[in-house]
């Protein structure tokens, strides 16, 4: 190993003790943020619907989007169209969200949050999607290219070590090739619609 490569490995595991810091920061500010007892009430009212996290998602996506079809949800959640099409029916039957059908359009239906709920499920997604708009505002737009490319390397690098890829990284050609100016062959970051 040349001094080079052990710098890198050093600076890499004191970078790693700061993101694990940070990680722990901001999961504790996701979980807490707005009214605590609201939070726990949705999160309630979700198990008590037989649902689970992976539900989340569906909602903040309404929130952030508005009333939306199956298909372009999917888009957005960077899921397939038969996934969302099972969650959106679990939160439908658990009351979180209404479908109903497209005027202009009536064999597409339209997904869009459940009245009862709406107001909770508001607060509670933007309580949590605020302070990462103000970051991602904070940051100019090369910065903010950097952060997502990241981002969606470490996203990726959890996926693939969950999948059982335990042996490559970035440095080394087993990760990501991706390139903050947006070309890429690595990890997929979608910017919204």
């Amino acid at each position: 190993m040349s001094g080079d490569e052990r710098d890198a490995g050093s600076s890499a595991e004191a970078d790693l003790e700061t993101m694990v810091q940070l990680m722990g920061r901001m999961a504790r500010r996701m979980k807490g943020a707005g009214s605590h007892g609201e939070a726990r009430r949705l999160l309630d009212r979700i198990a008590a619907a037989g649902l689970g996290p992976r539900h989340v998602p569906v909602l903040f996506s309404l929130v952030l989007h508005g009333p939306q079809p199956v298909g372009v949800l999917a888009g957005h959640l960077a899921l397939s169209p038969a996934t969302v099409s099972q969650l959106v029916g679990e939160l439908q039957r658990g009351g979180f969200v209404d479908r109903r059908a497209d005027e202009a359009d009536r064999r597409r239906m339209i997904v869009s949050l459940a009245g009862h709920h709406r107001d909770l499920v508001e607060r509670f997604a933007l309580a949590r999607i605020e302070p990462l708009r103000m970051a991602l505002r904070a940051l100019g737009e090369e910065e903010r290219a950097h952060f997502l490319h990241g981002w969606a390397t470490v996203v990726e690098m959890m996926e693939r070590y969950a999948d059982g890829d335990t042996g490559g990284d970035a440095a080394d050609g087993g990760g990501a090739a991706c390139e903050p100016d947006g070309s890429r062959d690595g990890p997929e970051v979608s910017r919204g619609a």
